[in-house]
Formats: C-alpha cells, structure tokens, sequence
C-alpha cells in the first residue's frame, strides 16, 4: 500500500505549488510552440507561448502551476519535435533544449501505450494496477474483470503521463479462497513492452 507524504521536503520537490522555469533554446531553429503536462495528466496542455517564439540561443521564462515531475513537448520553425521528461523545475529552475532533446521517447513513451503480460504464477491473475513511481495511488485495474490464467498471455493497454517510463505494479492472484496481492517496484512499461509475472514479484 502506497502512503501520501506530507514532509514539506517532498511537497518542494513535487511541485505542488505554482513555480517558474526558464527554457533556454540549444536547437539551432526557432521554437515557436511550448506545451506541458504536469504529473497525473495523459495530454499536453496549451501553448505556454501565444505568439511568441524563442530563437536560438535565448531564453523564456514559464509560470507553471501543477504537480512534478513535468513533461514538454516544443516545435520548431521546421516542425522538429522536441519532448523532455521528468522535469523539476524545483530543483533546476532551467531546462536547456538542443538537438539532443528531438522526439525519439515519444514513440514508445507516449500517453497510451500497449503491453503484453504473461502469467507464471500458477494461479489466476484477477487484477493489475500500476502507479508512477512519482505517484502515491494505485490507478484502475486495467483487466476491468478479466483474468490471466497461469500460462496466458493478455495483451492490455495502459494510460500515462508522457515520458514516464518507470511504474510500480500490482496484481492480485486467486489461490483457492484466498485473493493475494503482490507488488513490485520500478518496473519500465513502456509500448511494446512484455511482462513476465512470477511469484517472485512479491516485495
């Protein structure tokens, strides 16, 4: 079971309140669209620049208001996209983007994103949940009802935040009357991804 922490120090870190960030432009190109999602959102917001741009080699500075780690998503003059994860403007207060930065998580580290989870437990998998490891609930089971007997494989699909590659699972196994839940930490979900699931995912 996952606790809310209430310690100040990690309300600072999180990014529960509103804060600035400065995004310096390393591209070579003009960004002319900045979009962000804080944690827990599945899309990018607005663009944070109307009308604006920022050549390159300049900076912009970004009131956010939302929870970190954050994500970005910018656009170039040449329509080259830049995306940036786990981002904490706490502790930074600058995000640098260049070339470096060019879309390639995006592909497999997107909001939706499909997976397939395989059962070798030896008993039925009756619930699957995931958390960001950034998070502090468990979300929906994603099985909505089904089961997993021991030696299936189901594909399933998942919902996150953009960028978001490390998540904690937890499943639930049927083993005569008894319903056991079982956690594991850390686990890389991103699309594409197969899951093997054992008993040894117990913590």
């Amino acid at each position: 079971m996952k606790y809310l922490i209430s310690a100040l120090f990690f309300l600072s870190l999180t990014g529960l309140f509103s804060e600035s960030l400065t995004v310096v432009n390393r591209t070579g190109s003009v960004i002319e669209l900045i979009q962000a999602a804080p944690a827990g959102e599945d899309k990018w917001g607005d663009d944070l620049i109307p009308g604006q741009v920022v050549l390159d080699g300049e900076s912009v500075s970004l009131d956010l208001t939302g929870s970190a780690p954050w994500a970005f998503r910018m656009i170039d003059s040449d329509s080259v996209v830049y995306v940036l994860y786990e981002v904490l403007p706490a502790i930074s207060g600058k995000l640098t983007v260049g070339p470096e930065n060019q879309a390639r998580l995006s592909a497999y580290a997107g909001a939706e994103r499909n997976i397939s989870i395989t059962n070798r437990t030896g008993s039925a998998v009756s619930s699957f949940r995931i958390s960001a490891v950034s998070d502090n609930s468990w979300g929906p089971d994603v099985l909505d009802g089904r089961y997993i007997r021991s030696g299936e494989t189901a594909d399933i699909n998942i919902n996150a935040v953009p960028g978001t590659l490390s998540f904690d699972i937890q499943f639930t196994l049927i083993s005569g009357n008894q319903v056991i839940p079982y956690e594991k930490s850390d686990v890389i979900l991103t699309d594409g991804a197969s899951l093997v699931l054992n008993l040894h995912s117990e913590n």
